[in-house]
């Protein structure tokens, strides 16, 4: 089954991650995240995005490879864009979902 975007969460990580990037004014990497993502932050907030974007189609990815980003913690910049870019290409799929799932119960096997 095709991944089809959810209008609703897509407007919802992308006023959080815009609001996350705004916490950072003095940092021009952020800044520069910021300005990259404009245009796609303001489409998902306006619910005019339909169609899945290919994850190498969404500014910014390359940087938080090389961990551009890292610094930046609290709040996240790491996980705001890793959620808007998720629902940006119509969000997790199944597999996803199942590693996920098993990530989490591993997680909560090996607490004492």
């Amino acid at each position: 089954m095709a991944q089809t975007i959810n209008p609703v969460k897509l407007k919802a990580a992308a006023e959080h991650l815009e609001w996350v990037l705004q916490q950072y004014p003095e940092s021009e990497e952020v800044q520069s995240l910021h300005c990259a993502l404009a245009t796609l932050i303001e489409d998902a907030k306006a619910k005019r995005l339909s169609d899945p974007i290919a994850s190498n189609h969404i500014p910014g990815a390359y940087n938080f490879g090389e961990g551009v980003y890292a610094p930046y913690q609290n709040p996240s910049v790491d996980d705001a864009y890793t959620k808007f870019r998720i629902e940006m290409r119509g969000g997790l799929n199944e597999q996803e979902k199942r590693i996920i799932a098993r990530m989490a119960a591993s997680a909560s096997d090996a607490k004492p």
